[in-house]
């Protein structure tokens, strides 16, 4: 069973994450996660919609029909490509989100577990700290 959860978006949308999840991503893409301010529940700036990577002309399709199916201004949804580039910290909190829509989740778990390892080793390396240190000087 589905729960009516409607998230506030811009202070000026209202958006049914039942009508999120009911569009047809599988016309584009292999998964959509819902991430970001939106996925806590709380009112976001823009909703955070993680899509493996696509061409521009797919991309601005998406875009464009989300943007008509949710009745809401484009500049309110930001599509974030997940790819072998996109860095592990994004990757980690996009597909710690809310699954909208995943066909493919062997490429999912791809994604997750490399970067997943990452952040072990992130973590063991003391990476993050040794990083700040550089950039405070």
């Amino acid at each position: 069973m589905l729960v009516y959860v409607e998230i506030l978006v811009g202070r000026c949308y209202r958006v049914s994450l039942d009508r999120l999840k009911a569009f047809p991503w599988g016309r584009y893409v292999k998964f959509a996660f819902l991430f970001g301010s939106a996925a806590s529940g709380g009112p976001a700036g823009d909703l955070d919609i993680a899509i493996p990577r696509l061409d521009l002309e797919r991309y601005s399709e998406l875009l464009g029909d989300l943007a008509v199916w949710l009745d809401v201004n484009e500049d309110f949804l930001d599509l974030v490509e997940i790819w072998e580039e996109t860095p592990c910290p994004i990757v980690l909190e996009a597909l710690r989100g809310v699954p909208l829509y995943v066909e493919d989740w062997d490429l999912v778990f791809r994604f997750f577990n490399v970067c997943q390892d990452w952040e072990i080793d992130a973590r063991k390396l003391q990476i993050h700290e040794i990083l700040l240190g550089r950039w405070r000087g």
